[in-house]
């Protein structure tokens, strides 16, 4: 069961069983601290900025979307014994915040996208559009300064090491822009339609266009005055592509692939520590930029 402000029910009664253990204790077998990520691009961020002096815990597994992820016991025992919680904010995953409310814990929560003017749309509950993290620059000048001041001030003995990583970072970030920037620059073809509307900060940092969206609401098929409306777009922009998501049903979008006799390609905002190719937040990156070159110049399967 889902309640209209997105608890499931067996989400409510696992935040009860949070709050009903706060007794366990940390894994010896590992004493860092702990820093739990909502979802795994900030995870990684977290993992380059402050290298082996914590422990990264991701709370979304992969293929799984925010919008109707459920919490398992496990990583409710994970957010027990957090010492900092970082998460984006903008709807997204809000869940993180009541989670560790309902627990009690006094623990810092940080919303990374706070501060950051919102695009409209998402899908998500929220004030605007929270995948702020797929655009390398906004991530560079707004995401990490935040992250890292967050490092800073829970883990004071390491400070100096996340300082010089994190700045090292920035420019690692820098770098992928410009890497980005020079591999979409040939591209003729710059209006796309994908699954949900993950992609609009990259959109504007690369002069591309986000022409439409199958999924407005993740979670909720498109109604057939939706598709109709996608047909035009299609058809308007030359579309050579229909882009999916492995975090959301393809039903949709392989009908309307099917309606346009268009091949579909993957696109993954979030990526994984196990999934091929995507196994980092650069690579994340990398993999939806070839994959755009790829279904937008017409050579998609």
């Amino acid at each position: 069961m889902v309640f209209k402000d997105g608890w499931s029910a067996s989400f409510l009664t696992l935040s009860i069983l949070l709050a009903a253990c706060g007794s366990g204790e940390r894994d010896t077998n590992d004493p860092r601290p702990v820093v739990v990520a909502s979802i795994f691009p900030v995870g990684d961020l977290v993992r380059q900025a402050a290298g082996d002096a914590v422990r990264v815990e991701v709370l979304l597994p992969a293929g799984a979307s925010p919008a109707t992820f459920d919490v398992t016991p496990r990583q409710l025992r994970d957010l027990q014994h957090g010492d900092l919680f970082l998460m984006i904010g903008g709807g997204l995953d809000e869940w993180v915040a009541r989670l560790t409310e309902g627990s009690g814990s006094s623990t810092r929560v940080v919303r990374l996208s706070d501060g950051i003017p919102l695009m409209a749309g998402g899908g998500h509950e929220g004030s605007g559009n929270p995948h702020v993290w797929l655009d390398p620059i906004l991530v560079r000048d707004e995401v990490l300064p935040k992250l890292v001041e967050a490092l800073e001030l829970s883990f004071p003995s390491s400070a100096d090491l996340i300082r010089d990583r994190g700045s090292e970072l920035g420019d690692s970030l820098s770098a992928l822009d410009s890497e980005i920037r020079e591999r979409l620059a040939p591209l003729q073809q710059r209006a796309f339609i994908t699954t949900h509307s993950a992609w609009p900060y990259f959109a504007a940092r690369y002069g591309m266009e986000e022409a439409g969206v199958i999924h407005a609401h993740p979670g909720h098929e498109p109604s057939g005055r939706e598709i109709a409306a996608l047909l035009d777009v299609a058809r308007v922009h030359d579309i050579p592509c229909l882009f999916v998501e492995p975090q959301l049903g393809e039903v949709a979008a392989r009908a309307l692939a099917t309606e346009l006799d268009l091949p579909t390609l993957e696109l993954d905002p979030l990526g994984g520590p196990d999934v091929p190719g995507r196994t980092g937040y650069f690579e994340v990156l990398r993999f939806n930029t070839a994959q755009l070159i790829t279904g937008l110049s017409g050579k998609g399967p």
